[in-house]
């Protein structure tokens, strides 16, 4: 196989190879010495250059720690250990990680014509013919109007981003899951970055997992226009009309999580905290239908973005979420703010709470909160959603701002201020 430049933006994992660390009753240990690995792979994800230093450097595993969990994976088939002349040379190949195939193995004779058949050349009688058909019922080869082809192998992978193992500063994030001690966390994260669906879902398909916010009883301020709501975490909501709890719907829908999904939500923290997911939450707003007391319009503008619990700054989100907070500081000060704009930015920050300035004519505000991964793939799918997404939140920014103006002049000095230095401006900027 010749050597190609491997993308500088993710590596290909091979879920059904990764599941089979759960199934063989691996750890930690093992799952980051796999994903290590796979990171110094070429290419085609299957021969790595890495070795145990590289493995010790990425996940903060000491040397025997290594060194034992390579035995492991090589024990099960996981990894091929490839003999090196020069140990110490920095690009030698010195592992293959096979990737999965579900079709049946081919016979001595049947590998034989589907070799002939990839060097370009056609089984010629009876016996040929026979093993070529052979190796066609496996998945392996087919007959075409030009003669036999090969089938191209095609497994199910993840793309999981470099920065997800290596970083330039500071721990990775399998680093700081490797200090938690549980194999859930990294495995869930896995199959995240496969479900995951920027182009048509913002992130996690919502079917999968998502979570939800509705407007707080202690926060309801209207003016005559508009209003302002302060959304609170939830999956339930109360029914207007009888006052009780109801629920939503389901939040997850993965069996292997378990029938309640505790295990789920527990890993969910630790991706959390570890910061490899975060929470970007946009409203829900409209008329129910009349059929559904309790309709959902996709999400039409966005509130913020979470993680652990915190706003984060630098998303595109984080300038009309910062508006709305700005509503709510000035109509608690009774238009006249006496703080800062470093002091409101951070109060907003440390604060976490998620404003919706809306219309007075929507019935209702809901907020639904939409999982993404914090380290995405550098792909040309991830620009343009990034690009749709500038554009929807600068609508929604300017939204706001024109509204308050109405009720609060002084909004004009605040956004000036910000805008005119560059620390506010890279804090909440789009």
């Amino acid at each position: 196989m010749a050597k190609k430049a491997k993308s500088k933006g993710f590596f290909a994992l091979d879920v059904h190879q990764f599941e089979r660390i759960r199934q063989n009753g691996f750890g930690v240990e093992e799952a980051a010495t796999y994903l290590s690995l796979l990171k110094s792979t070429d290419q085609g994800n299957v021969i790595s250059c890495g070795g145990v230093r590289s493995v010790m450097e990425y996940s903060g595993l000491s040397r025997a720690e290594v060194k034992r969990a390579i035995n492991k994976l090589e024990s099960k088939g996981l990894i091929e250990c490839l003999e090196v002349e020069r140990k110490r040379a920095r690009r030698a190949e010195r592992y293959k990680l096979p990737i999965h195939d579900s079709r049946q193995s081919l016979g001595q004779k049947e590998r034989g014509i589907v070799g002939a058949i990839e060097a370009g050349q056609q089984p010629l009688g009876s016996s040929d013919i026979q093993a070529a058909h052979r190796a066609a019922t496996k998945g392996w080869i087919e007959k075409r109007s030009d003669g036999w082809q090969v089938i191209e192998h095609s497994n199910t992978v993840a793309f999981i981003p470099n920065s997800f193992v290596k970083v330039s500063e500071g721990h990775s994030p399998l680093y700081r899951l490797m200090n938690g001690g549980e194999l859930g966390p990294i495995m869930l994260a896995a199959e995240l970055y496969q479900l995951q669906n920027l182009m048509d879902e913002r992130g996690v398909p919502l079917e999968i997992v998502r979570g939800y916010f509705h407007a707080s009883d202690k926060i309801d301020i209207k003016f005559e226009r508009h209003r302002l709501h302060c959304l609170r975490s939830d999956r339930h909501y109360v029914d207007q009309d009888t006052g009780k709890d109801k629920s939503i719907s389901r939040a997850h829908s993965h069996s292997w999580r378990g029938k309640e999904g505790p295990a789920f939500w527990d890993n969910i923290k630790a991706l959390d905290a570890a910061h490899v997911i975060e929470w970007a939450v946009y409203s829900a707003n409209g008329k129910p239908n009349k059929n559904d007391e309790y309709a959902y319009n996709r999400p039409q503008r966005p509130l913020g973005v979470l993680k652990n619990g915190r706003q984060v700054l630098n998303t595109p989100e984080s300038a009309p979420a910062f508006m709305a907070f700005l509503v709510y500081k000035l109509k608690q000060a009774k238009g006249q703010l006496s703080q800062s704009p470093q002091q409101l930015i951070e109060e907003w920050q440390n604060d976490g709470q998620i404003f919706a300035f809306e219309n007075t004519s929507v019935s209702h505000i809901e907020g639904i909160s939409i999982l993404r991964m914090a380290h995405r793939a550098g792909t040309e799918n991830t620009k343009v959603w990034y690009r749709d997404l500038c554009e929807e939140c600068d609508k929604t920014f300017f939204f706001i701002e024109m509204a308050a103006r109405l009720y609060f002049p002084q909004m004009s000095d605040i956004i000036r201020e910000i805008q005119e230095k560059r620390y506010f401006e890279s804090a909440i900027s789009t």
